[in-house]
């Protein structure tokens, strides 16, 4: 039996704990940068010293349903190149925590190897929103106006919204990814102050951003500057064939074999959830479940593009704009940093960024690399291939 998800972010709901510290100690206690020795030094520091008191052990024999999908992608293509690797493992289950070796050469990371000891900056600077939109602008790139709140500035927080940015709104928690406790579209204050709610729950601080609308969410990932791949975010939805009923079309989806159930981490797909949201964007359309759409005729039933709500997510690398692409790279490089998620929110994105209205939503320093392997529509793109080549290039 696994223990109770928050409907929110998928995860347990006792790791909300964690996030709040997470966000507390990163604000109060400033992250220290060490060189490649040193960083390795204390990478065994820590793998020794756990192993002694028994909290870990580090084994060869995980799977990959045990372990973060983006680590398992990396890993599956980098033992292609005769790499081997061993995994911490826990009380609780395997951690982030990876020894990689070949040649002779041990190399230690967590999630993925991001190439942090060669960046001048520490690269999990980009994933504080609040801090990530200020450096946009001064370099010049597209955003969207907002501003960073904690807990207790909740009337700071509405009076700003209304006052300066007015609807439609987003909020976000200022730290985490894939779209945890995130609210879009808000167009009340009543929908501002139940999006702060979702927020705080996850993070102590949170964003409050205007909202773009009529637009897509994409995902860019970018590895050593140069490699650039682009997947869309799509709300969960079905597509009428003029003979079947709502229910029957998500029944169809669901038992699409690529679709997991929200607590199970060895998916990127997700079945379609039915909720009040479903309900509200149905009768707005004169629908029910037991409707029949027409053929070709697409019904949304989320407003959110949230995987965990069973999103889709199609790749559309060859379909990007070379502006678009270009911006990407240069935003890599302006934080100099060797792998980026980069969320960026556009209509079209086969048209350039200068021609539309659009937005870079926020950078994650430790991206989901495996929505680009696993797409529900588009050519797959092999992200971690570039990644295991970064890791021979500045690890070996």
């Amino acid at each position: 039996m696994f223990k109770k998800h928050c409907k929110d972010c998928g995860l347990p709901a006792t790791h909300h704990v964690q996030t709040w510290l997470d966000e507390i100690t990163s604000t109060l206690i400033p992250r220290l940068r060490f060189s490649k020795k040193s960083e390795s030094f204390f990478d065994i520091l820590f793998e020794k010293t756990f192993a002694f008191v028994g909290l870990i052990k580090m084994r060869d024999d995980f799977l990959f349903s045990e372990i973060q999908m983006r680590s398992a992608c990396f890993i599956e293509e980098a033992r292609k190149r005769g790499v081997k690797f061993k995994a911490a493992k826990g009380p609780a289950g395997y951690v982030n925590h990876f020894c990689a070796e070949i040649g002779g050469q041990k190399i230690r990371f967590e999630s993925l190897p991001v190439a942090e000891h060669i960046s001048k900056y520490d690269v999990s600077f980009v994933d504080c929103k609040e801090r990530t939109k200020k450096h946009l602008k001064k370099g010049g790139f597209p955003i969207a106006e907002g501003k960073s709140f904690w807990l207790w500035q909740r009337s700071q927080a509405l009076k700003y919204s209304v006052d300066e940015i007015g609807f439609p709104l987003v909020v976000k928690p200022r730290g985490g990814s894939v779209a945890r406790h995130v609210t879009t579209n808000i167009k009340s204050k009543g929908e501002l102050q139940k999006g702060i709610d979702k927020a705080v729950i996850y993070s102590p601080a949170f964003v409050i951003e205007r909202f773009v609308e009529n637009s897509f969410v994409y995902r860019a990932t970018v590895v050593d500057f140069n490699y650039v791949a682009v997947v869309k975010q799509v709300p969960a939805n079905v597509v009428g064939d003029g003979n079947s009923t709502i229910q029957k079309l998500v029944e169809k989806k669901n038992n699409d074999k690529r679709r997991g159930e929200s607590h199970q981490k060895e998916f990127t797909l997700y079945k379609i959830i039915i909720d009040d949201t479903t309900t509200k964007l149905l009768a707005e359309k004169n629908y029910n479940l037991q409707a029949i759409p027409k053929r070709d005729e697409t019904v949304y039933l989320q407003k959110n593009p949230f995987l965990k709500l069973g999103g889709d997510l199609v790749e559309v690398t060859e379909k990007v704009h070379p502006d678009n692409i270009q911006l990407f790279k240069n935003i890599a490089k302006f934080f100099d940093i060797r792998l980026v998620g980069i969320d960026f929110l556009a209509p079209d994105i086969s048209r350039s960024w200068r021609n539309q209205t659009c937005a870079v939503l926020e950078l994650n320093s430790v991206p989901c690399i495996e929505i680009h392997h696993f797409p529900s529509s588009g050519a797959p793109q092999n992200v971690a291939n570039a990644l295991v080549d970064l890791f021979f290039k500045y690890y070996l």
